[in-house]
């Protein structure tokens, strides 16, 4: 077995992952101080299970964690893993490679792992045990372990001798086998406490139990004839209350008829006032329509003088545009007869044009004749003369073009000047316009302000009248509800003081005690009433305090037992029925001190009543060992946690007895609740007077409001009379701003069509110019090539006179005939250009004069829609004026409409409230039907309760009970039953089942006293083993690792004597050792006094004879030759390869000479800060080169 490889990733300096090959032999790391080496010894000692972060050279888990350099952030986490070669299955693990793993992560996290599978450090320690491998073994020796060889204590050297012993498995063992014997003895003295207390209880408890069993026996006769009697009661219970049902039924039936009825009844009261206001409405607006109606016309009168004003408009708008069409169709007749003009020029043109470009053709013709005839250099000259012909055509026409240009720019400027000067105009006109314009807007302005604020106010004013008109019927309307809801609230009032008064909702002699009571003062004298009318119940715990009270809350409370007897002896004299009394100087109750469990309660139910001091034991001895709950889970959680001590109840009314019989499930709505019957009047008389004070306050409120709302109408009819008058004059200044509006834009945009025709005018004018100046160019380039041209020709005509006459005569007439034909094209050319142009402006015109008549055409038809909606504005008018002359009959006969329809309203009213009354008289009987149902139904739940808290049985599951023939003989034995078993006096019904269970638990902790005393005599003889085992074990051992220190140190002293000794050989298990050494040429002293070499080399002569004894696997040594002069060094170094025979070496040093005996070199560096790089090399492979 050996160490194959050590992976590093994240531990300290090892930033990167690192792995590092071992092969058997020696291994050396080496590098410079600070470089990582030792952490590559802690990565071993930590992933071995060391927990001390001392000895890791830190102080908290997470300083083993890279924790990031300038450059490097920090990593969150530290892994190392060991991978062991056991090929030889040293390890007890079937595996021939073992890789054992710890990661820690920042957060705290932390695992071990053995292959990859997690596992506890308990697994690791035991892996290794007696291998010598682990954190606290002698396979990892650094400068620590030197120090605790070489300490002063003998005791702490025990420890590595012990290891190499082979005894801490033993060790191990024997402090569990005494942890468990501690534990048994710890055990065996509860068992003989819980067998003492047993005894003690055993004997009463079987007394307790034949008690029981004679009690059991007598209650199960008592109850084969009780059920029997309780069946009969419940039956008797059964059909009275079927009958009360059907007299419900009756009742309900009734009801529903008479509630339809009330319905109807109340549909026809809301139809009624509904039509009422219908009716006021149609008054009121019908009061308002002459108001309205001058509003209309004084509108329409506005809006027919706007009209007008359009038409004046529209007309002048007319009569300008005819003027227009005039000027256009004159502009067009002289437009027409300059084309004629034109045409016939034109056709001259012509003419003229086909004669002389014949001559032209005849003079070419003869030309070229002679030219046929002439020599090549009169050719040349020819072709001279005809470029010079050319030139002169060209610049005859650059000429035409030059003069048509100039043509055009005389035009543009003279356009240009007509243009400025209509601008001047048309901005004179613009400014006068907006002057105009200015003083209308404003002047406009301040009206429409004014008719604005106007129209404000009296918007303002009308929503204060809309709100008044909506508040006054608000008030109207909280008022009914008040007093309807004051009605039936007063009529819940009376009939609960009805039923109070006549004691409705008790049983009959309690009803009978408590009228007499009223009656006869001498026999009320020290009477305190029901325990219903003594008590104030919160309404959310009514339903739960009745339930707990249940029949008790109709018994009587007294002074003193002689009142209560005072009281039975009149129900017995009357024949009056039977009744239970609380006399206060001798009822006594307690309370319940503590609850096991906190959630879900409400609180003791004595506590979460009021009553007076003086009731104190009363109210406890009935409710003072109940509790209240908040729901069913809650519930049996508490009982079940108590042991069932004490009667627990939810706010629903469900019921957990002691006994563990559970009551429960739906809660009859009852109409009257004695319990809360005084509460609800109060909160009922409470509430009506509240009703009433709110129904005044709203009345005065009412009437105040009516009283400060006057002065609103008469400043309503000032502000509309002034809207009146300012609304024509708005409408009139309106339409002078629209018109002058619409001049002003038309003015702006002739404007902007002049200023946009001179832009482009000038942008042409500027082309032409630079046009002219490139023609001017070009005609002086053309006079100059045509002087070099005739300066040759001249020359040649000197020789060639006669014949150059001829030619020259044609050339001339030639050329003149050309310009004339060419002046014809120019002519015609700017003929066709006038006459498009002229055809443009009739295009214009026709357009021009199209559009006005649409316009026209226009206004005539706007004209006519705004007259006939004159018509018809005159025609609304004389309607208005009729409808007002109308209005006056018909308010009178809807007002007597309202008056007879106020008298229905009243009559269906009274009636509304004498069916209320009818109403009332049957929920009358119908709450006094359901007193007495209640009333048969608490007392049937009363025997049910009681049948199923005593013996469990409901009345649907009977079994085989019959009803008796004869109840008042089953009574008697009853009693006689009820007086045997009484005098048994106290029971314990559960002794049976208790003796049973303590005679059982008994006999099972005498048989674990018998279990525990056999483990315990067990356990000591196996401690007793291990002891001796042990002693033998480490005498032998220590005797051969003595043996081989004093060999080991001899050699490698070369001398010398050494020997290890017991300070306690009769205790040698705990003995401390004392090592005692003579160098040679020495005296023998204690090892304290030799010298820091000396004592290293002695503890690694120490460390080489327990490994020859025991070798270990691998061990790693970290610099433990550090204090060795060069000579010991080497004499180090020989021994190592001596035991790398049978044990691997990781070894960390700086010295040279352990160097040399590696077979393997690691070199730790730090290239980059903080951060630890590994170099490798193979000295073997090296030494072979």
């Amino acid at each position: 077995m050996y160490l194959k490889r050590l992976e590093l990733q994240g531990f300290k300096s090892f930033a990167d992952k690192t792995v590092l090959e071992f092969l058997p032999g020696i291994t050396t790391v080496i590098g410079p101080n600070g470089s990582g080496k030792s952490n590559i010894s802690d990565a071993i000692r930590w992933v071995l299970g060391e927990q001390s972060m001392k000895s890791l050279r830190g102080t908290k888990t997470e300083d083993i964690i890279f924790a990031g350099t300038q450059s490097r952030k920090s990593l969150g986490f530290a892994e190392v893993s060991m991978v062991i070669d056991n090929a030889d299955a040293k390890l007890p693990i079937e595996y021939s490679e073992v890789t054992v793993t710890r990661k820690v992560y920042r957060s705290g996290e932390s695992g071990y792992f053995i292959n990859k599978t997690p596992c506890r450090l308990k697994d690791i320690l035991e892996l290794f045990m007696d291998t010598g491998i682990g954190k606290d073994g002698y396979s990892i020796i650094g400068q620590g372990k030197i120090d605790e060889i070489l300490s002063n204590k003998s005791e702490e050297r025990r420890h590595i001798f012990e290891e190499a012993a082979g005894i801490v498995k033993y060790r191990v063992r024997k402090a569990e086998s005494e942890k468990k014997l501690e534990q048994t003895k710890l055990n065996l003295l509860r068992i003989n406490d819980i067998i003492s207390e047993i005894e003690a209880n055993i004997e009463p408890t079987r007394v307790q139990a034949e008690k029981a069993k004679q009690f059991l026996r007598l209650r199960d006769e008592l109850k084969s004839i009780e059920i029997g009697l309780f069946i009969h009661n419940i039956n008797d219970y059964k059909k009275k209350i079927e009958e009360v049902i059907n007299d419900q039924d009756i009742y309900n039936t009734q009801l529903i008829r008479e509630n339809e009825r009330l319905s109807n009844i109340q549909d026809l009261k809301e139809k009624l006032r509904e039509s009422l206001d219908n009716i006021t409405e149609q008054i009121e607006k019908m009061q308002n329509l002459g108001f309205e109606n001058d509003k209309k016309k004084e509108k329409i009168n506005s809006d027919i003088n706007v009209n007008l004003e359009k038409i004046k408009n529209n007309n002048e708008n007319f009569e300008r545009l005819e003027k227009e069409i005039v000027e256009n169709d004159q502009r067009l007749k002289i437009l027409e007869t300059e084309i004629s003009q034109k045409n016939d020029k034109k056709t001259n043109l012509t003419a003229n044009k086909e004669k002389f470009a014949k001559e032209l053709q005849e003079k070419e013709d003869e030309l070229k004749k002679l030219t046929d005839k002439m020599s090549e250099k009169e050719i040349e000259m020819e072709a001279k003369k005809k470029k010079v012909e050319e030139n002169s055509d060209e610049k005859y026409e650059i000429s035409n073009m030059i003069s048509t240009l100039s043509a055009n720019v005389d035009n543009s400027n003279a356009r240009k000047k007509v243009i400025d000067e209509e601008i001047e105009s048309n901005i004179s006109e613009l400014d006068s316009s907006r002057m105009l314009k200015s003083e209308i807007s404003q002047k406009f302005t301040e009206i429409e302000s004014k008719r604005e604020k106007i129209k404000n106010s009296l918007n303002q004013i009308e929503e204060k009248r809309s709100e008044a008109d909506s508040k006054l019927k608000n008030y109207d309307l909280q008022i009914n509800q008040l007093e309807s809801e004051m009605r039936i609230k007063d009529s819940r009032l009376r009939f609960l003081e009805e039923t109070e008064k006549e004691k409705e909702g008790y049983i009959r002699s309690v009803k009978a005690i408590l009228k007499d009571c009223d009656k006869d003062s001498s026999l009320k004298k020290g009477v305190h009433g029901v325990v219903a009318n003594l008590i104030s119940v919160p309404k959310e715990y009514e339903v739960a305090i009745e339930m707990c009270l249940g029949q008790t809350m109709q018994n009587i409370v007294t002074d003193t037992e002689e009142d209560a007897k005072k009281l039975v002896n009149h129900l017995r004299k009357f024949n009056l029925g039977r009744a239970s009394f609380l006399p206060i100087s001798s009822v006594k109750g307690r309370k319940i001190e503590k609850i096991k469990s906190d959630k879900g309660v409400v609180g003791v139910a004595s506590d979460l009543i009021k009553f007076d001091k003086k009731y104190e034991q009363i109210m406890l001895s009935l409710l003072g060992r109940t509790v209240i709950v908040d729901n069913m889970d809650n519930a049996i959680a508490i009982a079940r946690k108590n042991s069932y001590g004490f009667r627990i109840v939810t706010l629903d009314g469900d019921v957990l007895n002691p006994s563990g019989a559970i009551s429960g499930g739906s809660v009859a709505t009852k109409t009257v609740n004695i319990l809360g019957r005084s509460r609800e009047i109060e909160d009922l008389k409470k509430k009506i007077e509240s009703l009433k004070k709110k129904v005044e306050s709203l009345k005065k409120e009412k009437e105040e409001y009516e009283n400060s709302i006057e002065d609103l109408l008469e400043e309503v009819d000032g502000l509309e009379n002034e809207l009146k008058d300012i609304e024509i004059v708005y409408a009139t200044e309106k339409q002078r701003v629209v018109s002058i509006e619409e001049a002003v834009s038309k003015v702006e945009n002739r404007l902007q069509k002049l200023r946009d025709e001179k832009n482009s005018i000038e942008e042409q004018l500027k082309v032409n110019k630079d046009t002219q100046k490139d023609l001017n160019d070009r005609i002086s380039a053309l006079d100059e090539e045509n002087n070099s041209l005739n300066n040759e020709i001249e020359i040649f005509v000197s020789k060639n006179k006669e014949t150059q006459t001829i030619v020259d005569d044609l050339n001339f007439d030639i050329t003149n005939l050309k310009i004339s034909v060419s002046s014809f094209d120019e002519s015609e050319a700017s003929i066709n250009e006038i006459v498009e142009r002229i055809n443009t402006d009739i295009e214009n015109i026709k357009k021009s004069t199209e559009y006005k008549k649409e316009q026209k055409q226009k206004i005539t038809e706007d004209n006519s829609s705004l007259e006939e909606l004159n018509v018809k504005l005159n025609e609304e008018i004389e309607n208005l004026v009729k409808e007002v002359s109308n209005s006056g009959n018909k308010v009178e006969e809807l007002k007597k409409d309202r008056i007879t329809k106020n008298k229905k309203l009243e009559e269906t009213e009274q009636n509304f409230t004498d069916q209320m009354d009818r109403i009332d008289d049957l929920k009358d009987q119908i709450n006094k039907a359901d007193i007495k149902k209640s009333k048969y139904e608490v007392e049937l739940e009363q025997i049910v309760t009681k049948m199923w808290d005593e013996y469990e049985i409901t009345p649907n599951d009977p079994g085989e009970y019959q009803e008796p023939k004869n109840v008042v003989e089953v009574q008697k034995q009853v009693n006689k039953l009820r007086s045997e078993m009484k005098e048994l006096g106290s029971v314990n019904v559960d002794s049976i089942e208790e003796y049973k269970k303590l005679k059982e638990r008994y006999d099972f902790m005498n048989e674990q006293r018998l279990d525990l005393e056999t483990t315990m005599a067990k356990l000591r003889t196996v401690i007793a083993d291990m002891t001796t085992v042990m002693k033998d074990q480490f005498s032998e051992r220590f005797k051969l690792i003595n043996k081989n220190f004093s060999e080991v140190f001899t050699e490698l002293f070369g001398g010398g004597k050494a020997e290890l000794r017991l300070t306690d050989q009769d205790n040698i298990l705990e003995s401390g050792i004392e090592i005692e050494v003579q160098p040679p040429g020495k005296k023998l002293q204690n090892m304290m006094l030799l010298s820091g070499g000396e004592r290293a080399f002695t503890a690694i002569a120490l460390l080489f004879a327990i490994l020859k004894i025991n070798p270990a696997p691998f061990c790693v040594l970290d610099e433990i030759e550090a204090a060795l002069d060069d000579v010991n060094v080497y004499r180090f170094a020989e021994y190592l390869k001596k035991f790398s025979q049978n044990s691997q070496f990781l070894v960390i040093t700086h010295r040279k000479g352990t160097m040399e005996a590696a077979n393997t070199v690691y070199g730790i560096t730090m290239q980059e800060n903080g951060i630890s790089k590994l170099l490798s090399l193979d000295l073997k492979e090296q030494r072979k080169m």
